[in-house]
C-alpha cells in the first residue's frame, strides 16, 4: 500500500500537472469503489469543477475543487491517480475517468478495487469518511515530543501495532515502521508507554527523517507503486531491514542478521543485535 511517502511524491506530481484544469465529465461506472454514492450522482457533482489544489492527509489525496468540493481518494493496495493524453491508448482497471478541458484524462486505475473515492465539503473534511477517524498527520508541524508522549502513555501495545493504527498517527505504515524502528534502534514489540521523553523525542526525529528520505527519493517501490509521473521511486535501494531478511545488518559495525517475524498477517522486519528484544 502507498504510505505517506509515495502519497506525497504523487501529490506533489499531480499539484503541477492539474491545477488549473476544468472537469468538464466523468466516467465511473464501478460503484464499489465510490463512497456513499451512485456513479450518477458523482459524475453529477464533479462536473464543471476546476481544480485548485492538491492536499494529503496520511495516506489520503485531497483534490480541492471549486465550490467548496473536494475529491478524496484513498489508493489502497495499487491504486494510481494520473493524468494521460486523449490520443494514448488506456492501461487495464480504469475504474474511473475524470475529462479534463485541455483534452487530457485524469485515470484512476484500481486494480484490485480497494481504492476508493469520496466526494466531501471543503469546510466539513473531519465528517469525511476517509478521514472520520484519522489522527494527526505525521509530518504534521504542530507535532511535538510532548504531544507524541502524551499518545503513548495510554498505550502498552506494541509499539510497530502503535504506528500501524491511523489513528494515532495519519501515513506511517509497514515499511516506514520497520525502518524507523530499526533506526530508533527499538523492537518493534516494545510497549508504546515504555518510551522514556529522550526516546519519544527520538521516535518523533526519525519519523520525520524517515519520511522525508522517502519523498526525497521518489517513494519506495517494492510492488507496482509508480510516481504521478509513471515511474517508480528509488528509496527501496536504501531500506536497511525492509524486505532484507537474512541479510546483514546495513548499521555500522553491526553483524546483527535482518530477522522477519509475522504480526496479524504484517511481515515485520529488524536487526536482534541492535534492536534487542523489550524482555
Amino acid at each position: 500500500m502507498p504510505e505517506l511517502p509515495e502519497v506525497e511524491v504523487i501529490r506533489r506530481d499531480l499539484d503541477a500537472a492539474i491545477v488549473g484544469c476544468t472537469i468538464q465529465s466523468v466516467d465511473a461506472p464501478d460503484e464499489m469503489i465510490l463512497v456513499d454514492t451512485s456513479s450518477e450522482h458523482f459524475a453529477r457533482r464533479l462536473a464543471g469543477r476546476e481544480i485548485l489544489g492538491v492536499g494529503r492527509h496520511g495516506k489520503v489525496l485531497i483534490v480541492e475543487l471549486s465550490g467548496e468540493v473536494c475529491l478524496l481518494v484513498h489508493l489502497r493496495m495499487s491504486g494510481r491517480l494520473c493524468p494521460l493524453a486523449a490520443a494514448e491508448p488506456l492501461p487495464a482497471h480504469v475504474r474511473a475517468t475524470f475529462h479534463l478541458n485541455d483534452n487530457r484524462r485524469l485515470l484512476f486505475i484500481n486494480p484490485r478495487r480497494l481504492g476508493r473515492l469520496e466526494i466531501a465539503d471543503c469546510d466539513r473534511l473531519d465528517e469525511a469518511r476517509m478521514l472520520r477517524n484519522m489522527g494527526i498527520d505525521a509530518l504534521s508541524d504542530e507535532l511535538s515530543g510532548p504531544a507524541i508522549g502524551e499518545m503513548l502513555q495510554p498505550h502498552s501495545i506494541a509499539l510497530k501495532q502503535w504506528l500501524l493504527d491511523q489513528s494515532h498517527l495519519a501515513g506511517v505504515g509497514n515499511i516506514y515502521a520497520s525502518e524507523i524502528l530499526h533506526r530508533c534502534h527499538l523492537h518493534p514489540d516494545t510497549p508504546a508507554n515504555a518510551l522514556d521523553a529522550p526516546a519519544v523525542r527520538k521516535l518523533l526525529r526519525t519519523i520525520r527523517r524517515v519520511l522525508n528520505e522517502a519523498i526525497k527519493w521518489r517513494g519506495t517501490t517494492v510492488s507496482d507503486y509508480v510516481t504521478g509521473q509513471g515511474v517508480p521511486g528509488e528509496f527501496q535501494k536504501r531500506l536497511r531491514v525492509y524486505g532484507r531478511e537474512g541479510k546483514t545488518c546495513r548499521r555500522r559495525d553491526c553483524l546483527g542478521v535482518i530477522v522477519r517475524t509475522t504480526h496479524a498477517a504484517r511481515s515485520t522486519y529488524f536487526c536482534p543485535v541492535c534492536q534487542p528484544s523489550p524482555s
